[in-house]
């Protein structure tokens, strides 16, 4: 049997290291898990380029003028509801649903 010729003292710190070894390296592997899954999920959902600045300048305005429209032609409709007598109100709603019944067949 060949003798120890390290001393307790040197025996006790590694079996410490060993101990912390074994409680800190689950939690560094985790991390390292965790981030690499944020990287794979960037690599495979690339952002498409917007364009120039310019580019989208205009695609708002456009979108804003969509809306614009859409609101407009709400307010057009109410407007010529209320325009309208209440007997053809009553009519022109009944017509709507009749019209909603048969397209939604």
């Amino acid at each position: 049997m060949i003798p120890d010729t390290k001393p307790h003292s040197q025996l006790g710190k590694n079996i410490v290291f060993k101990m912390t070894l074994y409680k800190l390296l689950p939690l560094f592997l985790l991390v390292i898990n965790i981030s690499l899954k944020a990287q794979d999920i960037d690599a495979h959902s690339p952002k498409p380029s917007t364009g120039s600045h310019q580019q989208q300048i205009a695609d708002k305005k456009k979108l804003k003028q969509q809306k614009q429209i859409t609101k407009d032609i709400e307010k057009g409709e109410k407007r010529h509801m209320k325009l309208q007598a209440k007997n053809t109100r009553k009519m022109m709603r009944k017509s709507k649903r009749t019209s909603k019944q048969w397209n939604d067949k």
